[in-house]
């Protein structure tokens, strides 16, 4: 555990920043330590990396602690792929990838971890690499590495070349069969009503290209496949939005609407890679969970 008193000269700076200086740590591995919920200022836990520090303020990053949360032993699991470098999991909507400062429920990776503790019992530790996210009220696939050296998986996400498909329920009726959105995408700590992504310049974010095409019109909604070129934060909840067609029950960005639906109707439907160790292709795809198929149910009776 390390631990550090913010002296005058220091007060205002951003605790990313702060912690760099003082532990020589990579700016990665100090966003580690964030979203672990391993800093603390004084008794708070802080995850944000943009968090003003103050003078006389006390720092600590402490030792990783056991499973938050002992219920993540009963969590269900569906594991759609396992092999000694990778898992694929299929997510449920409401289950966090990571900590937030609100979060009450066990984490994806503390679900993940009971389940190897459960398979595995002989050994005494194991790896589990985040590779990417998806948003607490979006489910779908998901895949994780088991080994250090399974985590050059990550480059294919720098480059995009991983498939990645969602089924989106949104508002409106498209007059086309298919599109491309294409833009800019900032993060501001400063945006209002929990939006995180706003729309920005070329010089101000980044690029962002969302291609969508129609399955099956409603009355006021539809359905669609979504494809993306980039792995922007809430980029197909923001782009969808900014043509009208937000997604439906997405309180943040969707602003309203006339649909009651409890979770942005999103879900992460197919996943497609090169394996990071052998260089076989995997794909793997994942059915409409009961709460979209219901939805769309609906829709469609109502037309």
């Amino acid at each position: 555990m390390f631990s550090f008193r913010v002296s005058t000269a220091e007060g205002g700076e951003r605790i990313d920043r702060y912690l760099r200086q003082q532990t020589s740590l990579s700016r990665k591995k100090i966003k580690a330590l964030l979203d672990q919920g391993r800093v603390f200022v004084g008794n708070r836990k802080v995850f944000i990396a943009s968090w003003e520090i103050k003078t006389g303020d006390l720092i600590e990053v402490r030792e990783e602690t056991p499973l938050r949360n002992e219920r993540s032993e009963q969590f269900y699991l569906k594991v759609v792929h396992e092999d000694p470098h990778l898992i694929v999991v299929d997510k449920d909507a409401g289950v966090p990838c990571e900590p937030t400062p609100l979060a009450t429920t066990p984490t994806l990776v503390e679900i993940i971890n009971a389940f190897f503790k459960r398979k595995y019992p002989h050994l005494k530790t194991h790896y589990l690499g985040l590779v990417h996210r998806l948003d607490r009220d979006t489910s779908g696939l998901m895949v994780y590495s088991k080994t250090r050296e399974a985590n050059r998986i990550t480059d294919q996400f720098k480059r995009h070349t991983i498939q990645r498909k969602y089924l989106a329920v949104v508002q409106g009726r498209p007059d086309r069969e298919a599109g491309t959105i294409s833009g800019f995408l900032k993060k501001s700590p400063f945006l209002k009503g929990g939006k995180k992504v706003a729309p920005a310049t070329a010089a101000a974010g980044q690029k962002a290209v969302t291609h969508w095409s129609l399955l099956e019109r409603y009355g006021d909604a539809a359905l669609l496949e979504v494809r993306l070129n980039t792995g922007r934060t809430h980029q197909i909840r923001v782009q969808m939005a900014s043509i009208g067609h937000p997604v439906i029950g997405d309180k943040i960005y969707g602003e309203g609407g006339r649909f009651l639906f409890p979770r942005q109707a999103l879900h992460a439907s197919y996943l497609g890679f090169r394996h990071p160790i052998t260089g076989a292709k995997m794909e793997f795809e994942s059915e409409l969970p009961r709460d979209l198929r219901r939805l769309i149910d609906r829709l469609r009776s109502s037309v």
